[in-house]
Formats: C-alpha cells, structure tokens, sequence
C-alpha cells in the first residue's frame, strides 16, 4: 500500500473513529425528519474534506481530479472519471454512479454501487456505517484501489496497531474488545472479534514453533491480536517503527553475505533505538520468517540475536515497507510439503518426491542490469515498477525454454537459472533479450541487460549450485556488457550444430576469466531480430 493511498485511508478512517466515537457519546446528529438531506449533505462534504489526500493517493505523478461543482459533469462529487450522485427519495437515499468520458456523464450501473439506503428511523450506528460503507465503495472504484476498509476488522487492527505502538507488545484480544468498546459504537460481539483473531494467532504460533500465544487470562482472552507487517503497514501510526524494521533488514542482508548473526546490541548503536522501539523491532522480526531464523529472544523482546533467514538475500533492493511486502508476496509459498521450492521470487517449480534439483552436466544462465545503480538514484519508484517488469520477462523467457529459476546471485539486478540442455539456456537468453528490447521502459529508462551461459559439472545441494562452474558462469558474465550473451567453450561445443538456424554463435577469440590463468574460446550469440553486442574487450595486458 503505497504512502499516499496510506494517507487517504488515514484520514478516512479519523473521520469514520470521530463519528463511531459521537455515535458512542450520544452526540450524533442523524437529522430527525431530514435524514434523507442531512445524510447527502454529510456525504458530499467527506468527499470535499477528503479532496486534498484523494489527490495524493497516487504519488506525485499521479493525476486525480477531485470535483464538486454541478457545472462540471453535474450534481454530485467527480473523483477523476467517476461522478457519485445522491438523490433523496424521502425515506430512502438513492445512490447513482455515472461515468465521465468524451465530455459526457453516463450512468455506470456496471460498478455495482448503483442502490437505495433506508435512513428515516435508522439507528445512528446504522447511518455512519451506510455513511462510510458508500465512501469506501465510490472511492474504490473511482481510485481503482484497494483501500482495506471492508467489514469492521480495521477498527480493531487499529486499536491493536495503536496499543503496539504505545506498548511496546501485542495486546490481548479482551483488550482490543474492550479498547473499542469504550472509545466507540461498535456491534459487533466479543466472540466475533475472538474469531478475528484466533486464526491469526494459530497461524503465527505454528510457523514460529510456539503454540497459541496468549497473557495469562486464560486461553481465550489472552489471545494475542497480532498483526501481520502487511495490516501494520496500513496506518499512520507505525510507519516509524516499520522504517526501522527496513533498515533491519539491510543489516541482516549485509550479515547473511559476512554470515554472522544480527544483535539487538549493534541494532541500537547502528540504528540509535530507545528500549520500546527495540522491543518492537524484536516482536517484528521474530515473527518474519523471510527476513530472521534460529532467532533468540528475551521474554520482553528487549534484547534477541538471530541468524539472517535463507531468503534475505531477495530483500536487498527492498529501499521501504511496500518494497519488502511486494518481494515477500513475490515469493513461494514456504511449503516443504509436496516438494515445493522457496529458493525464486516470482515463480514455483516442483521437485518430485525424493529427488532434488539436476546434477551432473547443466547448463547455468546469468544475467545482470547494467549501470542500475544510477538508475535507482534517479527514480526509485520507476526502477523498482521496471525491475519487478523486469523479473518477469526474464522468468517467463526461462520458464518457457525449460530452466528453472533459482535466486538471485551477486551483486546488481540479476539472475540465476539452470537448464537441463544447454540450446534451452541458449534460446532464453536470446527470447529475454528480445523481450526486454521490446519492453516499453517507464520514465525514460533505458534498461539492458548482460549474459552469461556456461555448461558443466555441478551437483546440487540443499536446492542451490556450488561449483567452480558456477563461479566461472559468474566471471563470464562480468565479461559482458549490456545487450550482450557471452557463451561459454564447453555450452558451444555441446550447442553448435544443433541450435535454430537464426540463432549464430561467433567467437571472440580467447579471453582469460577473472582468477583464471587458462585462456578460454569466448563466443557471442547474434540474431537477425534482436539487437546484441558482439564486441569483448581484450585482456589487459600487464606491465613490468
């Protein structure tokens, strides 16, 4: 959920708690005998005093028009090419949605939001909920967003996310309940908002090793109403603590390639954390498996050590909280049943019962973005929209050809995959290529990419490669330069007289790998229709 659509929900949700905590005080006015007018009168003028987070709900370069003049595409609010219009009926309140295109406004029956509200003789708590229900919708549809403001759950995800941010732990769901209860008009029961929670609870506790969690007012009221980092992320008042979670997780990136553990004592002099807010980031931590694994934590979660998870490599470009969730949500299912991998972001392969990923002869693929550095400092949040673009060109082309996708290796926007056959390794890097050159690249990019394809031994273990062919295939690689496959000696001996006659490897004559003293044959792949670079610098040549 992007920052701006983050703030519109804020402030969608202060005045939805404002009027809930009226309606609580006996001090809403529903507007006995006028409901009908009193209710479109409150509703346009949420809609205008929302105009200003409306505009920013999709970043700067967004364009959202907020109107509420009936000159301009008629009675009722116009939220960029969607119009709202509420007619009163006497006891009921039609609701209309038009569609504005080509200068005209068209009713748009389509959306569904299209009804009638029965408000003469309604409860106050039935009027704000009718209130805010039909705002949520209209905004929704005219955004094309998800605003997560379905049911009642997020009046208690808040107060739960509060008491968090306050306390420093996870409050029990009786105080949640009673939280809510208190402050605003509610009606929903206790044991509904016990199933809200327990689910979560049992969920958590078992992908942590622990059981139900609770606070010692026995097992039903001392459930925990913990959220998860995606529901934390939908209000104002963690994004602190949730920055500092990010700038954890670049630690435990940093930790995984030096492979040491990460310790709150180094957190607080690197980060400068109070007692609470270190607390917080151990309670956040322990819970995400992605990012933390053979973690040990204090009772209070004041002080903890772990060892970076398996997977933190795949957060490295995650630069804030929606960067971490898209990669999390990116990820395979952590599912060791039925042979599923979590080794790729973005895709799935199966592993059949008993066997593991191909040893012997293979083939590996890698490829890297040139020069992206400069790119992320020029627009992060074009470079991230190109790179998630660009993950899955590359592992459509993989897919296709019969590769298998493993993880992202070294440094940069790359690659790793391995084929059973070497022309299979060939003909993706050739399709990627061709892909990426015919992807339209937003604001401005220019991305391109380099190549590697290497053949040769390597066993597989622990669902990863560790071999000298896998470190050559990386050396290869640092050989090319953008728009270029380099093919190895041994992948064109196998792959020379039976590749698609479009497809051409020339050589290069040889070239020496980093850390190799072995000249080898270099060859570059060459397409009618695709765009590749076919020169390689030579050796440097050392003086005495």
């Amino acid at each position: 959920m992007l920052p701006g659509v983050v703030a519109l929900r804020g402030a969608l949700i202060a005045a939805w708690e404002a009027d809930l905590r009226a309606v609580r005080q006996d001090t809403f006015d529903v507007g006995r005998g006028r409901e009908s007018l009193v209710f479109i009168q409150r509703f346009y003028a949420l809609i205008s005093d929302l105009r200003g987070p409306i505009q920013r709900s999709w970043g700067p370069g967004g364009h959202v028009h907020v109107v509420d003049s009936p000159k301009l595409g008629g009675p009722g609010p116009r939220v960029s090419q969607s119009r709202i219009r509420l007619r009163n009926h006497g006891e009921l309140v039609g609701v209309e949605l038009f569609s504005y295109t080509d200068g005209d406004s068209r009713a748009n029956h389509s959306a569904g939001l299209d009804r009638e509200i029965r408000v003469a003789g309604a409860e106050p708590l039935t009027i704000v909920s009718e209130l805010y229900r039909t705002t949520v919708d209209f905004l929704q549809v005219a955004l094309n967003l998800e605003l997560g403001l379905n049911g009642t759950a997020w009046l208690y995800e808040h107060v739960a996310a509060n008491y968090f941010v306050a306390e420093g732990r996870w409050p029990s769901v009786g105080e949640v309940y009673r939280g809510a209860t208190r402050e605003f008009a509610v009606s929903d029961s206790y044991e509904s908002v016990l199933a809200l929670a327990a689910p979560r609870a049992e969920t958590n506790g078992h992908a942590n090793g622990s059981a139900l969690a609770t606070n010692g007012n026995g097992a039903a009221e001392g459930i925990e109403y913990r959220l998860t980092i995606d529901q934390l992320q939908r209000f104002d008042e963690p994004q602190s603590d949730l920055e500092n979670f990010v700038q954890l997780v670049h630690v435990a990136v940093t930790a995984d390639q030096e492979d040491r553990p990460v310790e709150s004592d180094a957190i607080v002099s690197s980060v400068g954390l109070d007692a609470v807010a270190l607390q917080k980031l151990g309670l956040l931590v322990a819970h995400t498996p992605d990012v933390c694994r053979e973690g040990s934590f204090s009772t209070d979660y004041g002080s903890w050590t772990f060892l970076p998870s398996y997977n933190v490599h795949f957060f490295r470009r995650a630069h804030a909280i929606d960067d971490f969730l898209i990669v999390q949500a990116s990820l395979v299912p952590r599912a060791a049943t039925e042979g599923t991998t979590t080794t790729s972001p973005g895709t799935a392969f199966k592993v059949d019962e008993g066997s593991t990923l191909p040893d012997g002869i293979v083939t590996f693929l890698m490829t890297d973005v040139v020069e992206s550095t400069p790119m992320w400092l020029q627009s992060r949040a074009s470079m991230y929209q190109a790179m998630r673009r660009h993950d899955q060109l590359l592992t459509a082309a993989i897919e296709a050809n019969g590769g298998i996708v493993l993880k992202e290796r070294g440094e940069g926007d790359s690659f790793f995959a391995v084929f059973l056959r070497g022309t299979d390794a060939v003909v993706a890097a050739v399709d990627a290529q061709q892909a990426i050159q015919a992807e339209r690249w937003p604001d401005r990019l220019s991305v391109s990419v380099r190549m590697a394809v290497l053949t040769g031994e390597a066993d597989a273990a622990d669902r990863d490669y560790r071999s000298p062919a896998v470190n050559r295939c990386a050396k290869l690689r640092r050989r090319a330069v953008g728009n270029q496959i380099l093919v190895s000696e041994t992948t064109y001996s196998i792959v020379a007289d039976i590749l698609r006659p479009d497809i051409v490897l020339a050589s290069v004559g040889k070239r020496r790998l980093e850390g190799h003293d072995r000249p080898e044959e270099i060859y570059v792949v060459q397409h009618p229709e695709v765009s590749l670079e076919t020169d390689v610098a030579e050796d440097a040549v050392a003086t005495i």
